[in-house]
C-alpha cells in the first residue's frame, strides 16, 4: 500500500509540474524518451507499475518497449469472470496479474493528434481466484451444498497487437499520455482448478467451465494486451 501511495504521489507531482509548464508540440527528431506510469487505472485495488523507454525517429515515428511489473488485485464482487458463473454468493476474488512486454512502433499521421501503435505483446501468466459463501446451489440440475472455490487461469502467450494511443508534448521535454494495444481475437484458452466443501460433480464442473469459458471470450480485457497511461520525458 505504501509502494502504491509513492508511485501515485510521483505521478501526480509529474504531471502537475508538467500541466503548468509552458504548453505546445516541440520537436522530436533523433530523441530519446523514458517513462513512469500504471498498467491499471488506480481503482478497485487496481494498480500495475510500469517504465517505458523509446526513441523519436521524426515527428510521426516513435519505436520503444513498455515493461509492466506483476501486481495482486483484490476485485471483490467487482469480478467480471465471478459474474459469467451465474453463482450467487461471491464473498471474494483476487487475481494475481503477471507481468506485460510490449515491443512497439508508433506513427502519428497528423501533429498532435492519435497515434496508431503496432507490434508484439507479451503477457505471463494470470490467475484469479473466486470464492463462493456456503449454501446450496442448483448446477447443471443438480444440488450442491458447501463453498465453491474456483482458480481460472489464462496461461501466458503472446501476439502480434494494434492499437491507439494519445500522447501530449510539453516544450520543457515532459509528455503525457495513454494507449491500448491489443492482440486482437487471441483469446487463449483459460485452464481451472475447483475446490471448495461443496465436491462438484464433473458435469458440473463441466457446466461452469463451458460459462465462463463463453464469458471470457465476449470480454476484451481477456485478450493478450497493454494498457498503459503515465508521464515520461525526452532528451537527446
Amino acid at each position: 500500500m505504501k509502494t502504491k501511495r509513492i508511485t501515485l504521489l510521483i505521478l501526480g507531482i509529474i504531471i502537475g509540474y508538467a500541466s503548468i509548464a509552458q504548453e505546445g508540440s516541440t520537436h522530436l527528431k533523433n530523441y530519446w524518451q523514458i517513462g513512469f506510469g500504471l498498467g491499471e487505472l488506480p481503482t478497485g485495488g487496481s494498480f500495475k507499475p510500469s517504465i517505458t523507454i523509446g526513441y523519436h525517429f521524426n515527428e510521426k515515428v516513435y519505436a520503444g518497449i513498455i515493461y509492466q511489473f506483476k501486481d495482486e488485485i483484490s476485485r471483490g464482487s467487482s469480478s467480471f469472470n465471478a459474474k459469467s458463473t451465474d453463482l450467487e454468493g461471491l464473498s471474494s476474488s483476487s487475481e494475481d496479474v503477471a507481468k506485460r512486454f510490449l515491443f512497439q512502433v508508433r506513427y502519428t499521421p497528423i501533429k498532435n493528434g492519435p497515434f496508431l501503435s503496432g507490434g508484439f505483446v507479451f503477457n505471463g501468466r494470470d490467475t484469479e481466484t473466486m470464492r463462493f459463501d456456503d449454501r446450496t446451489r442448483q448446477i447443471y440440475n443438480e444440488p450442491h451444498s458447501g463453498t465453491i472455490k474456483i482458480q481460472q487461469t489464462r496461461p501466458a502467450g503472446w501476439g502480434l497487437a494494434l492499437g491507439l494511443g494519445y500522447q501530449y508534448n510539453f516544450k520543457n521535454g515532459f509528455s503525457t499520455g495513454f494507449e491500448w494495444t491489443p492482440a486482437w481475437g487471441q483469446y487463449p484458452s483459460p485452464l481451472y482448478q475447483f475446490g471448495g466443501t461443496a465436491n462438484l460433480s464433473s458435469e458440473a464442473q463441466a457446466n461452469l467451465k463451458k460459462r465462463m469459458d463463453d464469458g471470457f471470450n465476449s470480454s476484451v480485457t481477456n485478450m493478450y494486451k497493454v494498457f498503459h497511461i503515465g508521464v515520461a520525458y525526452r532528451f537527446q
